[in-house]
């Protein structure tokens, strides 16, 4: 039976998980499946891909900035449950796009800005919310620790169960993707 405090260190170790389940499948999977499955040339994606990072890190220390003024508001909980959301559903659309050519390279250029703006949003809160669970070093190891081993789990299931839901006989890549988008919502 796990003590109050340890429950308390999972209740907040656990957003690990899905934030690594998002992030993997962009670095490894956009590239293959939207230039095997969806038809975009390789160099395309690789530059959207790029120009979505570079708004992500220009966009960062505002959004930084932006979670500390709703922390000291207590209006936190909102943006968080608005990000999830957003996260959740701009994930399936990834995957789930029916478009081709140039609007779908616009599609997934949008798609990565929303993605990565919503994980920003959820990461920054987190790793803030962590730093004010502690209150000395001890506390704050036990945190990360917790954090650090859903977030592996995460890892874990992102790097092989695409691959098996794409693999599994008689579903197509596009299938396999959905399935996996909807277990990532859960």
């Amino acid at each position: 039976m796990m003590s109050n405090r340890a429950c308390s260190f999972a209740a907040y170790g656990i957003l690990g998980l899905p934030l690594a389940m998002a992030a993997l499948p962009i670095y490894i999977l956009v590239p293959i499946y939207y230039t095997t499955q969806l038809g975009l040339s390789l160099s395309l994606v690789g530059f959207v891909l790029f120009a979505a990072r570079a708004v992500d890190t220009i966009q960062d220390p505002w959004i930084g900035q932006w979670i500390n003024h709703l922390a000291r508001r207590s209006r936190l909980g909102h943006a968080l449950w608005l990000a999830c959301v957003i996260l959740i559903i701009t994930f399936a659309g990834l995957w789930l796009t029916t478009l081709s050519g140039l609007a779908l390279a616009a599609w997934l250029a949008l798609s990565l800005i929303i993605i990565y703006t919503a994980h920003s949003v959820l990461n920054i809160a987190y790793l803030a919310w962590g730093a004010r669970l502690a209150t000395d070093t001890a506390t704050l190891t036990r945190a990360a620790g917790w954090r650090e081993g859903f977030g592996l789990a995460g890892v874990i299931l992102a790097s092989t169960l695409p691959a098996w839901l794409v693999n599994t006989a008689g579903t197509t890549s596009r299938q396999g993707m959905a399935v996996y988008s909807a277990l990532f919502a859960m």
